[in-house]
């Protein structure tokens, strides 16, 4: 069966053909079209959200799309419209995001094609060329009968093998022509790749790990994009594996399990480095091994046996650290494979010396406790982690760029259900606010926004989107009156020479509890010294759907450690143990190995 009509009702059609429920951007001139086919009497059940910048729109689509690791679409106007997606494309190609970009463009007739010249038509701008490098496919579409076939192999693209955004850019008289489709149109058949796994390898990694004395699992961005927390749970039990977790991956293990080590890197806990640097056999599960993680000196992966497992091959073979096994797979066909091997011989294995060392780290340097080692304010530590110990099962903790994100990343004791959803690869400030807004549209869950001072002034517009949605989200504002992470740098390399980092230097903060206000949002303001924080607390949590504020008033030089400095490695991290426990627990993983 055969009709007719219009481009931009079917570009729209096929979208909800796809599971796409809402459309992120701001309207303008070269959209219109396409915003108009999201009205309600067109038969269709998507709906336009308006985001009041356009860089919030593709910060939230790439925020739920991480989260639900479906497709999700954000349009918007020719020019600065499309510019200004930019900072969102990034986060979604780096933190593998399968999102789809439409931006307007002016009509055929005024493409500037290659006459030579800047700019024809009046906010004419070269989006496709512009994010190549940053989109796993962009295009302009120059006629209508190229409409179906283009925006079918976006999406596939989108969604296939590892996930990223796709851009199209299509001028105003296309969206508006008409053309003639079937059935089959609406129809996109995915095609990811899934390559057989070796027998001989995998009962190398499986004799590897049995043998091992500290062994290791590294799960990483990839196994909290496609689920992958009951396959390492069960695989980590079977073979009493502790389990860290990366920046990316702190949401795939369970922080209350007793395999739970920490989340590693340059501002990872000391209980999850210190196994990392010692662990004779690492499995790395969807995790690239950037220096974040690993620190600059590589000492402590010298000798150590490393087995990868990741989509994307050329994340391992452009690496410092080279594995012994590979697996170019996705992480939970490779999980669900293991686990069937080990199942069928009943192998278990027990480690009670090693799970004791564990859990005597995660006591003895537990967050809270880092800063007294150098007589250091820890309040802030103590107020997350309340709000961690307040939040509900099922609620989703989007987090910012900057002090506040390495707390969070430290403090923040992720359960069985719960997701934290924060931005790895690009990292800018301002990306919480509008993930949440992605978020609660997409699922209808709570979302717990943690975000410095410094964040906040970048999308505070997205407050009225929030208030007016009446989102059921709770914004934390960790306020310590400068730009608390770089503040930090400027201490430790550039003598407390510091310029745009707080109030002394060019940086200033505001009273965000009253803005808040103003936009119609219930607020709250607390310090160190406030009366029952505790019922502050509960009650803010009890907000039953409406969204609420807190601004979190901190010390102006608060710290976040442990921290890695970039000449030391990975086991060496600051404030610097005491010799005797440096020695203790040096002889306490000695002897696990000679055992």
């Amino acid at each position: 069966m055969t009709e007719t009509i219009k481009v931009s009702d079917y570009i729209i059609r096929l979208l909800e053909k796809q599971g796409v429920k809402h459309i992120y951007g701001m309207i303008g001139g070269f959209i219109t079209n396409l915003v108009d086919s999201t009205y309600g009497d067109k038969g269709n059940n998507i709906k336009f959200i308006n985001c009041y910048h356009e860089q919030a729109a593709s910060f939230a689509i790439a925020a739920a799309a991480k989260y639900t690791n479906k497709l999700q679409v954000a349009m918007t106007t020719s020019g600065p419209g499309a510019t200004n997606l930019i900072t969102g494309i990034c986060d979604a190609y780096f933190d593998s995001c399968p999102i789809l970009l439409i931006t307007g463009q002016v009509n055929t007739s005024d493409l500037k094609g290659n006459k030579g010249v800047r700019q024809n038509g009046f906010q004419e701008t070269d989006i496709v060329n512009i994010v190549k490098p940053i989109t796993k496919y962009s295009v302009l579409i120059d006629k209508a009968e190229n409409v179906e076939t283009e925006f079918k192999k976006a999406i596939r693209i989108a969604i296939s093998d590892r996930p990223g955004p796709v851009l199209i850019d299509i001028p105003n008289d296309i969206q508006r022509r008409e053309i003639i489709v079937s059935d089959s149109s609406y129809e996109i058949e995915i095609d990811n790749k899934v390559i057989g796994l070796s027998t001989e390898k995998l009962q190398r990694v499986v004799d590897l790990l049995k043998e091992a004395k500290l062994p290791l699992i590294l799960s990483g961005g990839g196994c909290s994009r496609v689920g992958s927390k009951k396959y390492i749970t069960n695989f980590a039990e079977r073979l009493d594996l502790p389990v860290v977790v990366s920046l990316m991956g702190k949401d795939s293990f369970d922080h209350h399990h007793p395999l739970f080590a920490g989340f590693i890197g340059s501002y990872g806990n000391r209980s999850g480095n210190l196994l990392l640097s010692k662990s004779d056999v690492l499995l790395v599960l969807g995790s690239r091994l950037d220096s974040r993680q690993t620190g600059n000196i590589l000492t402590p992966f010298k000798d150590k046996i490393v087995i990868w497992v990741d989509v994307d091959i050329n994340e391992i073979n452009d690496n410092l650290i080279k594995p012994e096994i590979v697996f170019n797979t996705d992480v939970n066909f490779f999980l669900k494979t293991l686990l069937s091997r080990i199942s069928d011989v009943n192998l278990t294995v027990t480690r009670k010396e090693y799970v004791k060392l564990l859990s005597y780290l995660k006591k003895k340097y537990a967050p809270e406790n880092e800063l007294k080692l150098i007589g250091e304010n820890n309040w802030h530590y103590l107020i997350l982690k309340k709000i961690s110990k307040i939040l509900d099962d099922d609620d989703v903790v989007c987090v910012d760029v900057g002090q506040n994100q390495m707390l969070s990343a430290q403090t923040i004791m992720i359960t069985k259900s719960q997701r934290f959803i924060n931005s790895g690869g690009m990292a800018p400030m301002g990306y919480a606010l509008p993930a949440a807004i992605g978020i609660t549209n997409e699922t209808k869950k709570r979302c717990v926004v943690i975000v410095g001072d410094g964040g906040m002034h970048v999308n505070i517009q997205e407050l009225n989107s929030i208030s007016k949605g009446k989102h059921n989200i709770i914004i934390i504002v960790l306020n310590n009156s400068s730009l608390g992470l770089l503040r930090q740098f400027q201490d430790l390399y550039f003598n407390s020479r510091y310029i745009g980092t707080d109030s002394s230097s060019g940086y200033h903060d505001c009273n965000f509890k009253e803005i808040a206000q103003a936009y119609g949002i219930k607020s709250v303001r607390i310090n160190q010294f406030t009366k029952d924080i505790n019922r502050v607390l509960e009650d803010l949590f009890s907000n039953n759907g409406s969204p609420v504020l807190l601004e979190v008033m901190l010390d102006c030089g608060s710290k976040v450690y442990p921290k890695l400095r970039f000449d030391k490695p990975l086991d060496e991290i600051s404030p610097t143990l005491p010799d005797d426990e440096r020695k203790k627990i040096d002889f306490w993983f000695e002897n696990i190995k000679k055992s």
